[in-house]
C-alpha cells in the first residue's frame, strides 16, 4: 500500500487516498476514505490511527506517543486475546494522565518514579498501595514491549525503555468477618426493597461473590444456561472465551444459596439473558451497599478473599478451595495455609504422642 495523502474534496470533507499494490502486474488500484471531518489537524490524527491500527506501521514524520501505543496495544491485543481485559482498561485510565503524551524516549526510571509517587499521594487517582502501582506499571511495560515485537513494527527493540517496578507489596488480607457479612446482606436487601420487588443488581452480584468465589467479571458475564438446577451447579466458563492463567471453575451451588438462586431465576427477565442482567459494571453499587452497611474496604478481591478464606478455616481442604478458585494449589497453600491449621494439627500432635495426664500423682 502507498502512503496514504490526505486532499480537501469539493464538500469540504478530508479524504485518504492511496493507491493498493500492484497484483499480478496490473497497476495498483486507487483507494480513498472520508476521514469525516473537514479539519486538517482532525483529518492528520485520522490518519495516523488508520495507519497504526489497520497497516501497523506510524504516519511517515510522525513521533509516536505511548497514548498511540496504547490505542494499538488495545485495539490488536487487549480487544482481541484478553480476557479480563476490564483490568487493563483501568490501569490505562490512570496511566494516561502521566504517561499517554510522553514518547518512549520520555519514559525513564525518573518518570515511573515520578506515577508512582502521585499515586501513592492520590494526585492521580485514589491513593493507591504498591501492588497496584506495579501492576499499572506492569500493563505499561507489557504494551511497550507488544509494539516493540518485531512482528508490529511500531517501534525499534533498542527504543524500549528500561524501568524498574515498584517492588511487589504485601497482598490484601482483609476478610469479612460474619457479622460484616450480615450487614451487607441486609443491606443489599433493603436497596432492592426500595427499588421494587425484584432482587437488585448489587444484591444478587453479593450472594454469588460470597458463596460461589468467583472472579468480579465472571459474575457479571454469568448467564442463566450456564446455571443448572438439575445438578446444582454453575459453569462460569463463558464458551468461546479465550483461556487464560486465571481459569474459571463449575462451582456447586451451595444449600444457603439455592432458594437465592431460585428467586433470581424466577424474576429473570430472559431465559438466556444475564444472571445480573447485564455484564455492566457492578462496583459502584456494591460500594454503595457498603457504605449502608457500614462495612470498610469492600472490593472484588476481598469478596473472593472472604469466600477462601471461610473455606480455609473451616476445614475444607486447601486442594478443593484451589479447585473451586480455579487456582494452583501452590498458590493457595501460599495464601490460605495460615487459615487452616487443622491440617497441621495431626503432625504436630504426632511429635510427642498423647497428651500427658497433668493431674496424676
Amino acid at each position: 500500500m502507498s502512503t496514504p495523502t490526505l486532499k480537501r474534496e469539493a464538500n469540504g470533507t478530508i479524504y485518504m487516498h492511496w493507491t493498493d499494490p500492484t497484483v499480478r502486474g496490473q497497476r495498483g488500484r486507487s483507494r480513498r476514505r472520508s476521514t469525516g471531518t473537514s479539519d486538517m489537524g482532525e483529518a492528520q490524527r485520522f490518519l495516523g490511527k488508520f495507519l497504526l491500527l489497520e497497516q501497523n506501521a506510524p504516519a511517515p514524520g510522525t513521533t509516536l506517543t505511548i497514548g498511540d501505543l496504547w490505542t494499538a496495544y488495545e485495539a490488536k491485543h487487549v480487544d482481541r486475546n484478553v480476557a479480563a481485559d476490564d483490568t487493563l482498561r483501568f490501569c490505562w485510565k490512570n496511566l494516561a494522565q502521566h504517561f499517554a503524551v510522553l514518547t518512549v524516549y520520555d519514559v525513564s526510571q525518573d518518570t515511573v518514579d515520578a506515577y508512582e509517587l502521585k499515586r501513592m499521594k492520590g494526585v492521580i487517582g485514589r491513593p493507591s498501595q504498591q501492588s497496584t502501582i506495579r501492576r499499572e506499571l506492569g500493563a505499561l511495560r507489557a504494551c511497550i514491549n507488544w509494539c516493540a515485537d518485531p512482528k508490529r513494527r511500531l517501534l525499534a527493540p533498542e527504543q524500549v525503555p528500561l524501568f524498574d517496578l515498584p517492588p511487589d507489596g504485601e497482598p490484601n488480607d482483609r476478610w469479612l468477618k460474619t457479622p460484616e457479612i450480615e450487614r451487607l446482606l441486609a443491606a443489599a436487601g433493603e436497596v432492592s426493597a426500595r427499588m421494587g420487588t425484584r432482587m437488585g443488581r448489587g444484591e444478587r452480584f453479593l450472594w454469588l461473590g460470597l458463596e460461589t468465589a468467583a472472579r468480579s467479571e465472571a459474575i457479571r458475564q454469568l448467564t442463566w444456561d450456564r446455571v443448572d438446577f438439575e445438578t446444582w451447579t454453575i459453569d462460569y466458563n463463558v464458551p468461546g472465551r479465550k483461556r487464560t492463567k486465571k481459569r474459571r471453575a463449575i462451582v456447586p451451588v451451595s444449600e444457603r444459596l439455592k432458594p437465592v438462586l431460585q428467586r433470581m431465576h424466577e424474576e429473570r427477565l430472559a431465559d438466556d439473558g444475564h444472571v445480573l442482567d447485564s455484564d455492566a459494571e457492578v462496583w459502584s453499587l456494591i460500594k454503595r451497599i457498603a457504605a449502608n452497611a457500614k462495612v470498610d474496604d469492600v472490593s472484588p478481591h476481598v469478596l473472593r478473599h472472604t469466600a477462601a478464606t471461610h473455606m480455609a478455616r473451616r476445614g475444607v481442604p486447601l486442594w478443593l478451595v484451589a479447585k473451586i478458585l480455579g487456582n494452583t494449589l501452590a498458590m493457595v497453600e501460599r495464601v490460605y495455609a495460615k487459615h487452616a491449621p487443622d491440617d497441621l494439627r495431626a503432625a504436630v500432635d504426632a511429635i510427642s504422642g498423647p497428651a500427658p495426664n497433668l493431674g496424676a500423682k
